[in-house]
């Protein structure tokens, strides 16, 4: 299946069926509100983060992400540097484009970037008439800068930019990602046959794609061109990347219509991009873009919320100007009606997060959980879970996108997995058990289905062997069965080659290869203890994994390993002579997609593990869940 088929949706007029989920709070509230905004015909999906009671400037703020890996590495740093705008004073704004993360439709619709640009205008005139805010700026990052000044220049009531990385010429920026293809490509077929190329003029990089149509326009775009808007009264901050200066044009079509553009160093872009388990904030550009809003805004009076306001009744549309904003996304998939609802799950840490995709009517009497791969935020490896939940809701199954701990939109710090091994701890099954609980307490269904990569395969595996209601478990390329600490730096082993000693100077690569030392010196140890007391020494990981694999096996659960090519779980798993039992396992479906990715990023990749889950889907529907 095309992972990428434009989904069909048409808004109902009808509220969705059943018990509605936790309501969202009203604009005015300390808590961060998520909404989906009418927006050129499409919603895009937005959380409101809103200053706290004494703090409120006239100024708010629109953030405009990058696109694909950069805006996934970079979602907790964003959704930090909103809390901490808000917290300033200033009520803010950060946006997801039509057919990207937890919006509505796909990257093959036609007219991306008019429909990016009409969502960061509809996204600064519901905040101006929603908080009363006397200005609104575009926070925009890379192409997220570029749609922001493309939508100012059609008309977008924007009051003042803050660009960071972004390029003068839209073809600079198709360039950067072709360039990332190519690597990508080579990388990902090596020594295995490529498939078919994709459709002319399309461009996958990072996982992610830009159709042929989206990357022509973006090709033929150059903002220094465009007409300059008619007034930008707080002018504009142009912020270079790590050293590398933006494009001269952009600021002298700026300066040329009488608007001020104040060009600065930009420092942390790398960073705060790198990876979702490692990403920074960029503290010295925040500093910056502080202070440039202080000099620009003052303080003002909070609003005043009737004491009769509901929960979610501040989400509408106050001004005829302004879009309607909705605290659920309806649309229909193959004629079957489906909506999407954020939630809310409490925790000791504070709240998980999610978004419920039901459908409308009846259900197949079982859920889907989609459970987070490594960091990566709810939307999946590549967006995969949204376009997987929704395909599966409209076959009546109720799917859950879950946010756990520390990860996506869930409460709890930054960047709690910098160690790897921290992705594997107990405490996250527990969390995944926690939304079962939820799924029962709200009525949607007592028994349900877990689906992970990475990490996430591992907490299925294990909430599998625990708990009765999960039915089935489907595992994308999981890395281990039993963590252990050892077990890293043993692959590392095997696999250390010249290349990784060129690559000494970085950081990781040091960590890594001095934990190769340490697993090497205590394997050593051990294996000259055994000499002297003449014992041979017990793989014992070995032995938990047999064990684990056993004890999934007699519960007689369905099972789906997935595997790309070169997994380090498959290879331990031949080494140890346990693959041929897997072969044994009556309830146990073993898929393999020769690709050497992870997270499965070409799109080719992408579309062969749809494939998988929708089998696995059909042989649960066959069973009854």
């Amino acid at each position: 299946m095309d992972p990428d088929t434009p989904e069909r949706t048409v808004a109902l007029e009808r509220a969705p069926a059943g018990r509605p989920p936790d309501e969202v709070r009203a604009v005015g509230a300390r808590e961060a509100t998520p909404l989906y905004l009418d927006v050129g015909g499409e919603r895009a999906f937005a959380v409101y983060h809103p200053p706290a009671p004494g703090s409120r400037r006239d100024c708010a703020i629109v953030i405009c992400p990058p696109f694909g890996w950069d805006e996934v590495a970079a979602h907790r740093g964003l959704r930090e540097w909103a809390d901490r705008l808000a917290a300033a004073g200033h009520p803010t704004l950060r946006l997801s484009y039509p057919g990207t993360g937890d919006s509505d439709g796909s990257a093959r619709d036609p007219g991306r970037l008019d429909a990016w640009g009409h969502a960061v205008a509809g996204a600064a005139a519901w905040l101006r008439a929603q908080t009363g805010a006397g200005a609104v700026v575009a926070l925009g990052l890379s192409l997220g800068g570029v749609v922001a000044y493309r939508a100012l220049s059609a008309g977008a009531p924007l009051d003042g930019l803050i660009l960071w990385s972004t390029p003068d010429r839209g073809r600079d920026l198709v360039r950067q990602l072709r360039t990332f293809s190519r690597l990508e490509r080579a990388e990902s077929f090596k020594d295995l046959e490529p498939p078919p190329p994709l459709p002319d003029g399309e461009l996958e990089a990072g996982g992610f794609l830009l159709s042929g149509e989206t990357v022509a326009a973006l090709e033929a775009l150059d903002l220094s061109t465009l007409p300059s808007p008619a007034a930008l009264p707080l002018g504009a901050l142009l912020l270079e990347r790590d050293g590398i200066a933006m494009g001269a044009g952009l600021k002298a079509t700026l300066e040329g219509g009488g608007i001020p553009a104040t060009s600065d160093p930009g420092a942390g872009y790398a960073d705060l991009t790198s990876h979702p388990q490692e990403s920074d904030l960029p503290e010295e550009v925040m500093a910056r873009v502080q202070a440039w809003l202080a000099e620009r805004s003052q303080p003002c009076a909070d609003p005043v919320i009737a004491a009769d306001d509901r929960p979610h009744a501040a989400l509408g549309a106050p001004a005829d100007t302004a879009p309607v904003a909705h605290r659920s996304l309806h649309y229909e998939v193959g004629g079957t009606a489906v909506t999407e609802t954020p939630i809310e799950i409490s925790q000791p840490f504070g709240r998980m997060r999610g978004v419920l995709v039901a459908p409308v009517g009846e259900t197949a009497g079982f859920a889907a959980v989609f459970l987070n791969a490594g960091a990566i935020s709810r939307a999946g490896p590549n967006r995969m879970w949204v376009r997987t939940a929704r395909r599966w809701a409209a076959r009546g199954v109720p799917s859950l996108r879950l946010d756990i701990e520390g990860i996506g939109e869930a409460d709890g710090p930054l960047t709690p997995y910098r160690r790897t091994a921290d992705l594997y701890s107990t405490r996250l099954v527990v969390q995944i058990r926690a939304a079962l609980d939820w799924l029962h307490a709200s009525g949607v269904a007592d028994r349900a289905v877990l689906i992970g990569m990475c990490s996430g395969a591992y907490w299925a595996f294990h909430t599998a062997l625990i708990d009765d209601r999960v039915t089935s478990t489907l595992m994308l390329n999981p890395r281990v069965v039993i963590w252990d600490e050892g077990l890293s730096p043993a692959r590392d082993m095997r696999h250390a080659s010249y290349r990784s000693l060129v690559h000494l100077g970085r950081a990781e690569t040091r960590a890594r290869l001095y934990g190769v030392v340490r697993w090497f010196l205590r394997r050593t140890w051990r294996r000259m203890t055994s000499a002297v007391t003449r014992t041979e020494p017990r793989n014992s990981l070995e032995v938990e994994v047999e064990a684990a694999l056993g004890q999934l096996r007699a519960s007689g659960k369905r099972t789906l390993f997935l595997f790309a090519a070169n997994e380090p779980l498959e290879q331990d798993l031949i080494r140890a002579g346990l693959i041929s039992e897997l072969a044994d396992w009556p309830s146990l479906t073993v898929d393999r997609i020769a690709v050497d990715s992870h997270t499965l990023r070409p799109h080719w990749a992408q579309a062969q593990a749809n494939d998988s889950l929708d089998r696995a889907l059909e042989r649960e529907l066959a069973a009854g869940g």
